[in-house]
């Protein structure tokens, strides 16, 4: 926790002293629209979480079993557990990197940038570097266009609160019902009845991945909100 306080305010001197903006005015305020965000958020990583499953379950006939030794001290520790790391990589990839090269450059260089690294980034985290081009493939096609994803919020909203909704979600729904370190089916065990080859786990998350996408371009399309993270890159955006 003491990493994310570091960050925080290593946060507020970028923005503050280079960027010339307030950061926490802008994230949090107005309060209306960050909570209707909060909302929205939750809602898009729920829908892009809960139709693959389903569609999952469906097609291979998986059978759930109700997990009925867990504690609620568990399930707390490993939302705390999840929130402290994606908090660490928001402030990051979203807060710090991306902000800076969104003013240096074009926010779509910048997303895409941003991406790149979030998923680069995963190789370490997880372990996974010189595991093999394929595990290593894996990890930065589902990382990275998730990082893809956060980031497009991130400009389109100007704040950090989005990203952070859908990123925990998505994480913490993982650790419920999913082979997910370092926490894993806490909530259900899954019992397919039809063996499956890898490929379509990692399938039916990748399609999970681009519903999100799609549901974000969606609302986005909708309400005609285009907001950019930085006027010096406004007339050269094209996101």
């Amino acid at each position: 926790m003491i990493g994310i306080i570091v960050l925080t305010g290593a946060s507020w001197l970028l923005f503050k002293f280079i960027l010339k903006k307030e950061v926490f005015l802008d994230w949090f305020t107005p309060i209306k629209r960050r909570g209707i965000e909060v909302l929205i958020g939750f809602c898009i990583a729920l829908l892009s979480f809960s139709i693959p499953l389903a569609l999952q379950t469906l097609l291979f006939s998986i059978e759930w079993e109700l997990n009925t030794v867990i504690e609620s001290n568990v399930l707390l520790g490993a939302l705390y557990f999840f929130l402290k790391s994606i908090m660490f990589e928001e402030l990051v990839f979203r807060g710090a990197l991306l902000s800076l090269l969104a003013y240096y450059s074009k926010n779509k260089t910048a997303i895409f940038i941003s991406a790149i690294c979030f998923g680069i980034y995963h190789w370490f985290s997880y372990g996974m570097f010189g595991s093999g081009i394929i595990p290593m493939a894996y990890i930065f096609v589902l990382t990275g266009s998730m990082g893809f994803v956060w980031a497009y919020i991130y400009i389109k909203t100007n704040s950090i609160i989005m990203p952070v909704i859908i990123h925990l979600a998505w994480n913490f729904l993982s650790s419920l019902v999913l082979d997910y370190q370092p926490f894993g089916e806490l909530l259900f065990k899954s019992n397919p009845t039809i063996t499956y080859p890898p490929l379509t786990e990692f399938a039916f998350k990748f399609g999970g991945e681009l519903l999100s996408v799609f549901l974000i371009f969606s609302l986005f399309q909708l309400y005609k909100k285009r907001v950019d993270l930085h006027k010096s890159t406004l007339e050269n955006s094209t996101i």
